[in-house]
């Protein structure tokens, strides 16, 4: 008994960590009003809980949701779950709508006459009530994995960033290296250019000697 208490255990921590609610009562759906199994999931969409729905259904009891665009329902056509069908087949509507920020996710089990009430299948609705949990216990580990996926995508974005911001750092570095031995050749550039002044300045005085020289000379005519 040990394993199954554990089990029951770890079931009902992952449940309180969904928080979501089931609920029965009678609801409209496209075959009339029935009874069906509610699911009140929190911080999800009407998108995300129809996909998880999909692959949950197919990949837990091997049956294929489809979608029925204008019932505006997932159906489960003749599916095989033992323990709610007592070895018969069963069809499975399921629709979903949104609450604010929730979801509202019924689901009816049509036994072949009659749809899955608590009242008159008391065995096979607990089966169902476990359907219902690990179903959410899905939507809310899809949830989560997004959620992660997201974070990890914005991490890369981050990482892309720095990596842009190093490369800007290393084109700054090489510019100043660049700046600083123009400076250096403009400051010897500035050095050279003052002798060559002073040079210049001496010519010019020597010029202007010739020039007095030849003007006296001239004068003296």
């Amino acid at each position: 008994m040990k394993p199954l208490v554990i089990f029951l255990a770890f079931s009902l921590v992952a449940w309180n960590s969904v928080q979501a609610q089931i609920s029965e009562q009678i609801k409209k759906m496209s075959q009339g009003a029935n009874n069906a199994l509610m699911l009140e999931i929190p911080n999800t969409d009407s998108k995300l809980a129809g996909e998880v729905w999909k692959d949950y259904m197919k990949s837990f009891y091997d049956t294929k949701p489809k979608w029925e665009r204008k019932a505006d329902e997932w159906f489960c056509d003749n599916a095989e779950i033992t323990a709610i069908g007592r070895g018969n087949t069963i069809d499975i509507y399921a629709s979903s709508e949104e609450k604010g920020n929730d979801v509202l996710f019924s689901v009816w089990f049509d036994l072949g006459g009659a749809y899955l009430s608590s009242r008159e299948h008391t065995d096979p609705y607990l089966e169902a009530e476990k359907l219902m949990m690990r179903f959410a216990l899905e939507v809310a580990q899809e949830k989560t994995r997004r959620e992660l996926n997201a974070e990890n995508d914005q991490l890369k974005k981050l990482q892309r960033d720095l990596d842009r911001l190093k490369s800007l750092n290393d084109r700054y570095h090489k510019d100043i290296e660049r700046a600083e031995e123009a400076i250096k050749n403009a400051q010897q550039n500035i050095v050279d250019n003052q002798k060559m002044q002073e040079d210049m300045l001496r010519q010019i005085t020597e010029q202007e000697k010739l020039i007095e020289g030849v003007q006296k000379r001239l004068n003296d005519l």
